[in-house]
């Protein structure tokens, strides 16, 4: 019964819990206080996952037209289903995508007035509540960095006249104009939802900053920003989220640095930075910005490396969570994993694969590898020992077609539970370390 009241709300505009918000306290938000997060008074630490396609599936099945159908009310129900688990399991918060698909989906309904309340806000409103009834909170990611003239046309990628650079080393540019009336308007409804665990600015930015070494930063025939454009962005787009909600912690959404991203910025060209250049990438991007949290994403391959660096001599260093804390704590900002998990490889023909095979015999292909569980564990436990407090494992229960057709990086209940088991235990671990519950 709750949970047919619970679509049926879903189809009628604003729902209670947003009607019924009063302005919230600082002690009602996540906080930072000596470096580390605070939620009502008590330490917040989790190793939980990616839910990125929550809101994207309601959307998408509000914006056809099937709202009022058994196919919504059965997605309603399996989402449910998915972020009960989720709480029961001990997990208390997720992260999502609120920017539906790409830009191409998202802008024309927002730009209409009567689409944007009876699409947009009625999709993340029914999303918002299904966190609330599971006592699940959410880093929102706003996909700020999609507002620029690039969609998908025929299955390939076409470009208007304002490209990525634009929208990020221009703030007169017309989409970042419309960025932040997206802003305001949504950051502006929801501010007072208790759901919010923080703001995220926007999903991967930085991998695209200075990314071929010429002076021209052209990436597949897009004009794309570099480092300090990225930085200018991530500043000016925090404090415009903070005009309009000043409790709420703001995150990058950056993900991880490339192993070059220093000498990229500054001699366009792929030499491997030292950890004293990353850690001048890093202060570029967050030492003066209004950005309250440093997001790098994770994700480590057979040899559990995720990047490498130079060394003193020259050599090869893994930049690992050790000394990614390491470049930022001078910062003194604290850091989350926005996204963790494990490149996996196929075992296929391609020589690439089968070297990595022939190197490391027990590697995977798949979450549901019986050797999974011990390439999670190695990654979990370098997290508890040396890493953030606030991680979120790639992914869990995924409704993406390419997903259920071949899950095989989908954590879900009942397909994965040995790597549930492995991801569970981390996170008692880490919460413990902290002093969470």
């Amino acid at each position: 019964m709750a949970l047919c009241a619970l679509a049926l709300a879903a189809l009628s505009g604003p729902s209670q819990a947003a009607q019924r918000g009063g302005a919230l306290t600082k002690n009602d938000v996540l906080t930072i206080r000596d470096g580390k997060f605070y939620l009502q008074g008590k330490p917040f630490a989790e190793i939980s996952f990616n839910k990125f396609d929550l809101f994207w599936e309601i959307f998408d099945l509000i914006n056809n037209g099937k709202a009022d159908t058994q196919e919504y009310r059965d997605m309603i129900a399996s989402e449910d289903h998915a972020l009960s688990d989720l709480h029961e399991m001990g997990f208390h918060s997720i992260r999502f995508f609120a920017a539906p698909w790409g830009n191409w989906t998202l802008r024309p309904v927002f730009d209409d007035p009567v689409k944007r309340e009876s699409i947009f806000h009625k999709a993340m409103d029914a999303t918002l509540d299904l966190c609330d009834k599971n006592q699940i909170k959410v880093v929102y990611s706003l996909g700020a960095a999609d507002f620029d003239d690039t969609a998908i046309v025929n299955g390939k990628w076409v470009h208007g006249p304002e490209e990525k650079r634009e929208l990020i080393a221009d703030p007169n540019s017309r989409g970042r104009q419309e960025l932040y009336r997206y802003i305001d308007d949504v950051v502006g409804r929801y501010k007072n939802r208790k759901t919010i665990l923080m703001w995220e600015i926007s999903n991967e930015t930085t991998l695209g900053a200075d990314i071929i070494p010429d002076q021209n930063n052209i990436y597949q025939g897009e004009r794309m920003p570099n480092l300090a454009d990225v930085a200018h962005f991530f500043n000016d787009v925090a404090t415009r989220i903070k005009a309009d909600d000043p409790l709420h912690l703001v995150n990058s959404g950056g993900s991880c640095l490339r192993g070059s991203q220093w000498n990229m910025y500054t001699r366009h060209n792929w030499t491997k930075d030292t950890l004293a250049e990353q850690a001048k990438a890093f202060d570029l991007l967050y030492a003066n910005s209004a950005v309250d949290v440093i997001d790098i994403h994770y994700y480590t391959n057979n040899k559990n490396i995720n990047e490498t660096i130079q060394g003193a001599n020259g050599e090869a260093l893994p930049m690992n969570i050790q000394r990614c804390m390491e470049a930022v704590r001078p910062i003194g900002k604290p850091v989350m994993i926005g996204e963790l998990g494990i490149t996996l490889t196929a075992r296929d023909n391609d020589p690439k694969n089968k070297k990595i095979y022939e190197e490391t015999p027990d590697f995977i292909a798949s979450v549901q590898d019986p050797n999974a569980p011990k390439w999670i564990k190695i990654l979990c436990d370098e997290i508890v020992a040396g890493g953030p407090q606030l991680v979120y494992w790639w992914e869990y229960s995924s409704n993406r077609p390419g997903d259920i057709k071949n899950p095989i990086g989908d954590i879900k209940r009942g397909a994965t539970d040995p790597d549930l088991a492995v991801i569970i235990d981390a996170n008692k671990r880490l919460k413990a370390k902290f002093g969470a519950k």
